[in-house]
């Protein structure tokens, strides 16, 4: 620190010790403050990653969305055989006309384990009880919120010990005993 001294170059020995004293005890209280945040950063982001976590049921994958996939008016018939029989006509019909398309996952178990069986829930919608084999079966899913939007939520819930729900990139979950909510997108262009 340079002093400016009115009456010459020289500084009196009192100021000298004044202002050596004055830094010594600021140096240790800024690196306190300093290391107090650094702290308290790092405790914020554990926190935030634990919630997010938890929110995402422990499942294996992290991405903050995943892409759901437009049945094509081709398959629309066999699509709507896997819908909730009370709506299944409903819904095919406003694919068919292209008001509301529909939306489609391929599920399975995971290799080993024991299966288990599942429900869907897209928007208002909730799906049969979908039993986990080794074969993937392809289930259609209205989207969950109105397709223009482009993005939405599904939830899956039920008892299960390994299940693969196939959207790009891809969900896992390892262990289910109630629900797990993921974030979707999907490309609200044209679907006719």
């Amino acid at each position: 620190m340079v002093l400016y001294h009115s009456e010459g170059d020289t500084v009196s020995e009192q100021t000298k010790a004044a202002v050596s004293a004055a830094s010594e005890t600021q140096a240790p209280q800024a690196r306190t403050r300093g290391i107090s945040v650094f702290v308290e950063v790092i405790g914020g982001l554990l926190t935030a990653g634990a919630i997010l976590f938890a929110l995402n049921g422990g499942a294996k994958h992290f991405s903050t969305a995943d892409t759901l996939s437009l049945v094509s008016r081709a398959e629309i018939t066999d699509a709507a055989r896997t819908l909730d029989p009370s709506v299944s006509g409903q819904l095919a019909e406003q694919a068919r006309q292209c008001t509301v398309p529909l939306a489609y996952v391929t599920i399975s178990k995971t290799a080993d384990d024991s299966g288990g069986a599942i429900r869907i829930h897209s928007g208002s919608y909730v799906s049969p009880v979908i039993k986990l084999t080794d074969t993937p079966q392809r289930v259609a899913i209205p989207f969950p919120a109105p397709f223009a939007t482009g993005k939405g939520t599904i939830s899956v819930e039920g008892a299960t010990n390994g299940a693969l729900i196939s959207l790009t990139p891809g969900w896992r979950i390892d262990e289910l005993h109630g629900s797990v909510i993921q974030n979707v997108v999907w490309n609200p262009s044209n679907p006719c």
